[in-house]
Formats: structure tokens, sequence, C-alpha cells
């Protein structure tokens, strides 16, 4: 094969694998989609794995969010990607005045994630509703945890017109040998409640799973990693999963 038919080749994507192509952007109708997040304190409740704690309450209806931070001199360039009152994706640019709350222009029913662009802080950039008190709102949508730059939620919602294929997941726990955690992922179809998809146990170890035939979760579903722990300590979990988005054709 000369050098032209090989980078011929790379281009029609030959011999490539299906997922680096998807990642490439060279499958038309399907973007890969990676989640992970962690939770620092699961003790003995259920907790949705996300830097803020307990289980994670969605917005009922689209509203405006407020955006600050506990830190007061605060100038971070946020970028929000979420989904509107349709569930179609809708994204803004805010800029932070410490701890003073910026309202976004745009109506999120989501937020799917945030993170700085510019100007970071080494505090908590929270993304929320209702009053704000050192830069905390009250209720906290989503929580961009101290300097790391981005949300780290395990959780996610499928846009409008696509379908979420979950092919891997991971979940992990850091504690000492006398606790365990139960583990548990878990989805909502538009209109249901949250049923199990998969429910693991462990004591300080890690646990990588594939879904040889992948869980499809159409439009509108909410998917998120939650975890129980057997003992009132601090115990972290860390999860994660992903798969590929594609866009429905008709």
């Amino acid at each position: 094969m000369t050098d032209l038919e090989a980078h011929h080749s790379w281009q029609l994507h030959k011999e490539m694998p299906f997922n680096l192509r998807a990642s490439m952007g060279h499958v038309s109708n399907g973007t890969p989609v990676f989640v992970y997040g962690n939770n620092p304190d699961v003790q003995l409740s259920e907790e949705t794995i996300w830097y803020q704690g307990g289980i994670y309450q969605y917005p009922t209806s689209a509203i405006q969010m407020s955006v600050s931070s506990d830190d007061a001199t605060a100038t971070c360039q946020v970028m929000i990607n979420g989904l509107d009152a349709d569930y179609n994706p809708i994204n803004e640019i805010v800029t932070l005045t410490g701890q003073t709350a910026v309202t976004t222009v745009k109506s999120y029913l989501r937020i799917q994630n945030a993170y700085v662009i510019a100007d970071p802080t080494t505090l908590n950039i929270y993304i929320g509703t209702g009053t704000v008190t050192a830069g905390v709102p009250a209720t906290v949508y989503e929580r961009i945890f101290n300097g790391h730059n981005r949300t780290e939620s395990v959780r996610y919602t499928v846009p409008a017109g696509r379908t979420f294929y979950i092919t891997h997941g991971t979940i992990s726990h850091g504690s000492d040998s006398a606790a365990f955690v139960t583990a548990r992922l878990v989805y909502r179809l538009f209109g249901l409640p949250f049923q199990n998809s998969a429910v693991v146990n462990l004591n300080n170890k890690f646990i990588d799973f594939w879904f040889d035939f992948p869980i499809a979760l159409p439009e509108k579903s909410d998917v998120e990693a939650r975890g129980f722990c057997s003992k009132q300590q601090v115990n972290a979990v860390s999860a994660s999963f992903e798969g590929i988005l594609i866009t429905e054709t008709q």
C-alpha cells in the first residue's frame, strides 16, 4: 500500500475501530458520551455520585439559573451545557462576579455539565436557584468543586431526538475493610419512576463492567449512579458510565 493509499484508507475509516471513528467525529449520527464523578462522603443513606451530595433533585420545569462562587473575588468564565424545556441542547457562557449571583440568559430544564474556560478559582462554583448566601444558592443543581474546573456528576439526560446506548461503567470505593458500598445505576424513562439497570456491592475496590448488549435509553430519559455505604464515616465513591448518543433519523 502506498502512502497515498494509506492516507486515503484512513480518511475512509477503514481498519479503524468504531469507537475511535466516533470520537473523531466520523460517525455521522453518533456522538460519544462519557460521564464521571465523585462523592467524597457517602454514609448511611443513598446518594447520587456528585460532589454536592444527597440524591440529585431535577428541575420540574425550565428555569433561569444563578451562577456564583464562595470565592468573593471570582471572575471565572463558565460554559454551561444543558437542555431547554423541549429537551433540546442549549449552552451559554456566564462570567462570575464573586459571591453575587449572575442569572443565566437561558432557561434550563437540565444542566448537563459546566466547565471553566477562563480565570479559574480554587474554590467552589455553584449553579442553582433561590437565595444565594455567601455564594451558595438555596437549591444547587451543579457544582464545580474546589478548582477542578468542571462539574463531576454521574448523571445524564438524553436530549430530544436521540437514543443513548450505555456500553460501559465503573465504580470504585475507598474506605476501610469494615465498610462496603452498594452502588446502583438507575434510569428513568420519560414520565416513569427511576428503576435499576445494574447493582454492585464492593469493599475498597474498583469494578469495571461492560454491557455486551448496551442499555438503550430513549429521548428524555434520566440516568445516574448512586451509592449507599454500610458505615457512618467518610466513604469516597467514584463512578462513570459511557456510550454513544445516536441521532434518530426518519
